[in-house]
């Protein structure tokens, strides 16, 4: 992912973040049941999403954490609250998303620090942190392959990788969406997307390659299906071209997530002792 490089749809994002209509969550919710369209419902379901994935980190008071692609500090800010005596760092390519995220004060003995960085090479010294996260990011890096090995390089020995992802397959012949044109949605407006596919290889395959071991490997896809309904207003015929490349690319991902071309995956590794 280029240094200087923030995918489109976040303009929006940073937008309602700052007329106070969003919050620092900047991933899809997770569903334990169906929507029942109550009021701050999704912003329920994106905290349930981290709720999950810091229960995976099993963190402990004092413990050195570093969230890669850390969006608006979200993620961050939870562990913030639950936890004291941490050395947390939050890096992300984008200087407006890293701006916002220094709003946030440290609470309990906490220390926080947000650097701008390349998820491919992270500017930290090798075996430093207890806990890597990496929340809804891995695909709009320049590689997943270099990442794993970076998060594995910064990790203390019996550290843990903890991340969410979403993989995309090709819809076949038969498909409404050909895959070059899929692709081409994407990278317009969700972009940078290198290995939309996967080919690269597959997370456990890729992790392995750089030392770490996969405990937890779970399916979310059908958890995190409705959050299309709140990050994607349906257009009166959702065949027809909204225009707008972000709003385009939110459409072909919801239809992807809907005929089974989309899994999301939450994923725990570790590094060997």
């Amino acid at each position: 992912m280029s240094v200087n490089r923030a995918p489109r749809y976040f303009d929006f994002l940073i937008e309602t973040f700052r007329r106070g209509e969003a919050g620092r969550r900047v991933h899809l919710g997770h569903w334990d049941s169906p929507p029942a369209d109550a009021p701050g419902e999704f912003a329920r379901a994106q905290a349930r999403l981290d709720e999950i994935l810091i229960g995976m980190a099993q963190l402990s008071d004092g413990q050195s954490v570093l969230d890669v692609g850390c969006g608006f500090g979200g993620t961050l800010d939870e562990i913030n609250a639950r936890h004291r005596d941490m050395d947390l760092v939050g890096v992300n390519v984008d200087a407006r998303q890293l701006e916002l995220c220094r709003g946030i004060e440290p609470a309990d003995g906490n220390r926080i620090r947000w650097e701008a960085a390349d998820a491919s090479r992270l500017p930290v010294n090798d075996g430093s942190f207890d806990r890597v996260l990496c929340v809804e990011a891995m695909f709009h890096f320049d590689s997943r392959r270099a990442f794993f090995a970076e998060a594995a390089r910064v990790l203390r020995r019996g550290g843990r990788l903890v991340a969410s992802d979403i993989i995309l397959s090709r819809p076949d012949g038969r498909a409404d969406t050909p895959p070059f044109a899929a692709e081409a949605a994407l990278r317009g407006g969700y972009g940078p997307w290198p290995d939309p596919w996967g080919d690269d290889g597959n997370h456990r395959d890729l992790a392995a390659a750089a030392g770490l071991q996969c405990t937890l490997y779970a399916d979310a896809t059908s958890n995190t299906l409705p959050s299309h309904r709140y990050t994607c207003p349906a257009l009166p015929d959702e065949r027809s071209d909204p225009g707008d490349p972000t709003l385009r690319a939110a459409l072909l991902l919801k239809w992807l997530h809907r005929h089974g071309h989309l899994r999301y995956w939450y994923m725990r590794f570790e590094k060997p002792l």
